[in-house]
């Protein structure tokens, strides 16, 4: 059926829905290596750190219905202290 659907939509999906979850492995295979080698970051973990910081970037930039408040790092919910 995906074969069926016009290029736009097709990338649309990928972008909304599948990316996101890669992104989310990488990141926990990337963290889950950096504990494992005892906190310290290796060429691997950092490399899988890298590709889910872009893949979150190209979900971020594609997806329109995005909310710039809550694609900061700066979160409402965080107090800073003076």
């Amino acid at each position: 059926m995906l074969a069926l659907l016009a290029t736009p939509v097709r990338r649309w999906i990928l972008a909304s829905l599948l990316l996101p979850v890669v992104a989310t492995v990488l990141t926990k295979l990337g963290q889950y290596l950096q504990r494992r080698n005892g906190g310290s970051p290796t060429a691997v973990s950092r490399a899988l750190l890298g590709l889910s910081s872009v893949t979150r970037r190209f979900t971020r930039r594609h997806a329109p219905e995005v909310d710039q408040a809550s694609a900061s790092p700066e979160s409402t919910h965080t107090k800073h202290l003076p």
